[in-house]
């Protein structure tokens, strides 16, 4: 069963004047509980994809159905609802909120659910636990490693057991050997609790992590493994 179908979506830009097509009439299924890498060069349309994917921005044409949806045509109020409560994001720059501790930044959109804080914490201290961080939590970001902060942005994107986790570029700023454990990781539990990943890379080591792969360049999909 697919858990996001996209039906010959493109994307256009207006830069310096100027229309950049940065996805051309795309198409593809992704089941539920596949691992799959988004694969090509910068500027191939990969980044794009994940935004429209994930509710972050509106195809110029086209149709996107998630769980059965078509969210093409949602208000951003609707949109907004949908990344809420059916959607993870794992940022490359983790987006953690400095601010916060690393327990706050995990349970904020658990409080953004409105969840009461008795269910928040024990939801927050079993992720901690599980991706053993749970010593850490009181810390802010400043305090933590690239890999710690990488944690935590897995565990926030987690914690609210989104249908579909997606990550732009997710071992970018970590060294080869931090990354590929985050990656072994992630597949974990894409295997024993069948979670749903799609993530953006240009990493050769971290598209072979994946079961699934669809290589992407100039905005088209180019062989899509899926």
């Amino acid at each position: 069963m697919s858990i996001i179908q996209v039906e010959n979506i493109s994307k256009t830009f207006e830069e310096n004047s100027l229309l950049v097509n940065a996805l051309k009439s795309v198409s593809l299924k992704i089941d539920s509980g596949a691992f799959v890498a988004l694969s090509g060069p910068s500027g191939s349309g990969k980044t794009t994809l994940l935004n429209l994917m994930g509710c972050l921005d509106r195809p110029s044409s086209g149709k996107i159905i998630l769980d059965g949806e078509d969210i093409s045509m949602f208000t951003q109020q609707k949109l907004s609802f949908l990344r809420l409560k059916k959607i993870g994001f794992i940022f490359q720059d983790y987006n953690l909120i400095p601010t916060l501790t690393a327990e706050e930044n995990i349970e904020y959109v658990l409080w953004l659910q409105e969840i009461n804080i008795e269910e928040r914490k024990k939801r927050v201290k079993e992720i901690a636990q599980r991706f053993g961080i749970a010593d850490l939590i009181y810390r802010k970001p400043s305090k933590l490693s690239r890999g710690q902060q990488q944690r935590v942005a897995v565990a926030r994107a987690l914690v609210h057991k989104p249908l579909i986790v997606l990550g732009d570029e997710l071992t970018a700023n970590l060294d080869h050997e931090t990354g590929i454990a985050l990656m072994d990781f992630l597949k974990e539990l894409n295997v024993k609790e069948q979670m749903t990943f799609v993530y953006a890379t240009h990493d050769a080591a971290i598209v072979d992590k994946a079961s699934a792969v669809i290589k992407m360049q100039d905005g088209c999909v180019i062989n899509g493994n899926i």
